[in-house]
């Protein structure tokens, strides 16, 4: 019950600033609404303001900010659809960029209490690697990898993770003592094994062929059945360790700036991902695989709340990244008839842009359907 409350809370709370977005902006241009409602269905609660009905709805499933004018011809000079370009422009992106914004100051929130942080300065080198071979050394700040510009430890992360033995060499720049200095670095080959014993578990880390083991005693009794199993894994890797950062008033907001790129880069490259078929529906989640994010996360114990704050920055910048996308029934797909508008010099009939916008909502309907479908499948798979 909890893990649904709080999922509810997150989409309602994503949604409602959405919308706040652009319902704040369209009051400041000067653009009539004539609601603005919290929730779908009934209302349960209504106060009339001075030009917009302001509600409270009994389903916690979405909400919406209806603007006077917004897909059919109006009178009123202060309809959405008799505003200028620049106007209607700022109200329909003011959405998603609330929801970045959000994101962002999540993200303050998450960092500060994650302190102290991994960075991109390297403090111990591995001497078996491919990267200690090169002349890296502890104390360089990776600044980029093969072109790509690396800003926090989990950059590093996003290339890493597509490392395999086809992999060639990789260009990385370091800044040591303020000069910037390239290397041409070979991944190198990590493998991980565990054997687990009955008091202890061996641990054996193989690097480019050279062997590091260690004994890790159990700290809690562990199942018969694992005893005398081994489980090895596999990877490609640079070989360092990363040196930790306290966040002060000083960095919170470059890191959180850092963090923000770093989802929105990680958001495009799914979206690339997906249209590429490289990955394909069933990488997709909706309400439903969130739902079961979000319980992970409540289950977390004492780390409960930084990781559901984290996933709700998130998903926040998912949702303003979605919306953006030039697809009907979007707020992208309004911001691109209106640049077609502009190249026009005349927008399209709303009536038109409407019925494309409808068929859009329709599609994407559809897919959720498939999407939640999918999320339930997985449910009974495991």
């Amino acid at each position: 019950m909890v893990t649904v409350i709080v999922t509810i809370a997150i989409f309602m709370v994503m949604i409602t600033f959405h919308e706040l977005g652009h319902f704040v902006s369209a009051k400041l241009l000067g653009v009539a609404v004539p609601e603005f409602s919290v929730g779908m269905g009934p209302a349960i609660f209504k106060r009339k303001g001075k030009k917009t009905l302001y509600a409270l709805r009994i389903f916690p499933i979405g909400g919406y900010c209806r603007l006077e004018g917004e897909d059919e011809k109006s009178d009123d000079p202060e309809a959405f659809t008799n505003q200028k370009l620049w106007k209607r422009f700022i109200i329909v992106a003011s959405g998603a960029i609330i929801n970045l914004l959000m994101g962002f100051v999540l993200f303050m929130i998450v960092i500060k209490m994650m302190s102290p942080i991994p960075t991109n300065v390297i403090e111990t080198v591995d001497e078996r690697s491919y990267l200690a071979q090169a002349g890296v050394m502890p104390g360089d700040r990776i600044v980029s990898m093969d072109g790509h510009k690396i800003g926090i430890f989990y950059d590093i992360g996003l290339y890493t993770s597509e490392f395999s033995e086809k992999t060639g060499n990789v260009e990385i720049v370091v800044k040591r003592d303020g000069k910037k200095l390239k290397f041409d670095v070979k991944p190198s080959l990590s493998e991980y094994k565990v054997t687990c014993g009955e008091k202890s578990a061996e641990i054996s880390d193989t690097m480019n062929g050279i062997t590091e083991t260690e004994t890790a005693e159990y700290v809690k009794e562990v199942s018969q059945d694992i005893i005398g199993t081994s489980e090895t894994s596999k990877r490609y890797l640079l070989g360092f360790s990363p040196k930790s950062e306290e966040i002060t008033a000083v960095n919170i907001v470059p890191e959180a700036w850092h963090y923000t790129r770093f989802t929105v880069v990680s958001i495009f490259g799914a979206i690339r991902d997906m249209f590429s078929g490289k990955t394909g529906l069933e990488n997709l989640s909706g309400p439903v695989g969130v739902a079961g994010v979000v319980d992970d996360a409540v289950k977390s114990g004492s780390d409960s709340l930084l990781n559901i704050l984290l996933i709700v920055a998130t998903l926040t910048i998912n949702l303003g990244i979605f919306n953006l996308l030039p697809l009907p029934a979007l707020d992208g797909g309004r911001l691109f008839f209106m640049l077609i508008e502009l190249v026009r010099g005349k927008p399209i009939p709303p009536e038109k842009e409407g019925l494309v916008h409808t068929i859009g909502l329709i599609l994407l309907l559809l897919l959720a359907t498939i999407v939640c479908y999918s999320d339930i499948m997985k449910l009974f798979v495991k």
